[in-house]
């Protein structure tokens, strides 16, 4: 006999479903997003990252080294639907509703009521926070995927007494850490805080340990030997600059005294701002008023989370507090404690939404069961206010947030990019400005270049090109610095020109309506104030 379908489960996800998938080109690609796809277009193609690696555990991009577990999984997904918006976000959203059912499954496995599992989709499927890390290609819902999925192999392991399911625990834990640098720190303690409430075995730790251990070996030389730790020594608190420049001031003002240097070091400052961090991630404004500073990670008029969430949370807690001795409500407890400290220990990590990520799963569940403590009529108010807060958010974000964040978003490429691989045909060059943002990465992804054509290409600024300091593909593609100014020179009418008019022309001249003497604009693209972003050149 078929089991009796749940209606409200199924809308709820499907409520999550539409949230994540709609419209996904809605807003432009922004330039991670674009060298992510590009990578995985290239692993794709050629079996290497676009620096001509083969089957890198480490990725080399134009401007870092990247952890590639994203850009694997994305594989399908830009076979499918190709290197355009859909190609790129779909394996983000895809792995966001994975996540989802992976907390749904957890809480079953904790046999937890539920109604709290519900309410607990509910939260994630509607929150700022879960929809907009679900709507962009960031690795951060590959990596929450694979970490709950190892969270729920253990917890499945332990709470049956054997160790069945610890390999897979393990791979899934370790596969985390090629996701982003957040997972590094998290999942140690996160595995030991289960086995610990647990109590496990010996066996089960060296199992567990041992498979994570021989998954991660390629990281681990990379952290030792190659450049897998360089990110993370350029955002630790302890190795940035501005704490060194910190207790240098002091000391200096202090005339280098024994006092001060106990009391100005670095492990002290330090110490300060790792506090200050990981006390701030709880704070009212990153939480419910503005969330990240940076306008792509959240949405500045509405909060990671929702308002009425707040008493929620109150309440969630005071209420396990009360269950504490259950192992479901110690892990619950642990989680939202843990989940702020790798953000914390990153020189501005007290409000940023991506290395914080994990802290929206306990924090959905805590407002599950402090909306469950409630009576009948508490809960349709609060339903009532959720349904107000949900559409004021919906509403600024389709009317308003993609006009707001437009520079964030980079927007303007896609078209310009569009327009040089319709019409390069028709020039001996094409010159792009790289000053407003690096033009090459862009260049390569809309117009789907094949990446073992690069491999090798030399993108620093050192050469002359008509004139300009800048480098050229094969194709005679350039890409130089117009900071002489676009009227410096004749242009030739045989080129293309793409020109920036923030770095290239500048303040209210609009070169469509006023172009120099001797240049047609053939383009012009614009932002929403209608102020022009690029022009489309060529000389008369």
């Amino acid at each position: 006999m078929l089991k009796r379908i749940d209606w409200v489960l199924v809308l709820i996800l499907g409520l999550a479903v539409v949230l994540r998938v709609v419209r996904l080109d809605y807003l432009e690609l922004f330039g991670d997003e674009i060298d992510a796809g590009y990578q995985s277009y290239s692993l794709l193609k050629t079996q290497a990252d676009y620096k001509g690696h083969v089957l890198p555990f480490y990725g080399q991009s134009f401007s870092e080294w990247r952890a590639l577990g994203w850009m694997y999984v994305a594989i399908p997904f830009i076979s499918i639907f190709g290197l355009n918006e859909w190609g790129v976000r779909l394996t983000s959203a895809f792995f966001g509703l994975i996540s989802m059912g992976l907390v749904w499954l957890i809480l079953k496995e904790l046999k937890v009521r539920q109604d709290i599992g519900k309410y607990s989709l509910l939260f994630l499927a509607i929150s700022p926070w879960h929809v907009q890390y679900s709507r962009a290609g960031f690795e951060l819902t590959v990596m929450a995927t694979w970490v709950l999925l190892g969270v729920w192999l253990l917890i499945k392991t332990l709470g049956i007494k054997s160790n069945k399911w610890l390999i897979g625990a393990g791979f899934a834990f370790g596969a985390a850490l090629y996701t982003y640098n957040t997972a590094n720190v998290f999942v140690p303690l996160i595995c030991l805080t289960i086995l610990i409430i647990y109590k496990a075995s010996l066996k089960s730790y060296l199992v567990l340990g041992l498979t994570g251990l021989i998954v991660c070996l390629p990281l681990i030389y990379q952290i030792l030997f190659g450049h897998a730790g360089d990110r993370f020594k350029t955002v630790s608190v302890f190795s940035h600059k501005d704490v060194a420049a910190e207790v240098d001031e002091y000391r200096n003002a202090a005339g280098n005294s024994l006092w001060s240097k106990v009391f100005y070091n670095k492990a002290v400052i330090g110490g300060k701002r790792i506090l200050f961090n990981y006390t701030n991630a709880y704070s009212g404004d990153f939480l419910f008023r503005m969330g990240d500073v940076t306008f792509r990670h959240s949405l500045h008029k509405v909060g990671n989370l929702y308002w009425l969430q707040l008493p929620l949370l109150v309440l969630g807690v005071a209420y396990v507090l009360k269950l504490r001795k259950d192992n479901g409500i110690k892990l619950l407890l642990a989680s939202l404690l843990i989940a702020p400290i790798p953000s914390s220990l990153t020189i501005d990590g007290f409000n940023h939404a991506s290395r914080l990520f994990l802290m929206v799963y306990p924090l959905s569940i805590m407002s599950a069961v402090g909306m469950v403590s409630l009576g009948r009529r508490w809960k349709y108010l609060i339903l009532l206010g959720l349904i107000f807060e949900f559409s004021n958010y919906q509403l600024y974000y389709w009317n308003f947030y993609k006009n707001e964040s437009w520079r964030w978003w980079h927007s303007g490429y896609k078209k310009a990019m569009t327009y040089v691989a319709d019409n390069k045909q028709n020039y001996k060059k094409v010159l792009m400005d790289n000053t407003y943002e690096p033009a090459l990465v862009r260049y390569l992804f809309w117009n789907q270049i094949n990446p073992r054509t690069i491999w090798g290409v030399d993108d620093r600024m050192n050469q002359s090109i008509d004139g300009f300091d800048g480098y050229c593909l094969s194709d005679n593609s350039c890409f130089v610095d117009f900071k002489q100014g676009i009227t410096s020179k004749p242009l030739d009418k045989e080129v293309l020109y793409l020109v920036s008019h923030e770095r290239s022309i500048g303040g209210d001249w609009d070169f469509s309506k006023n172009p120099s003497a001797g240049i047609e604009v053939l383009e012009t693209i614009r932002n929403y104030k209608n102020e022009p972003i690029f022009y489309l050149l060529k000389g008369q």
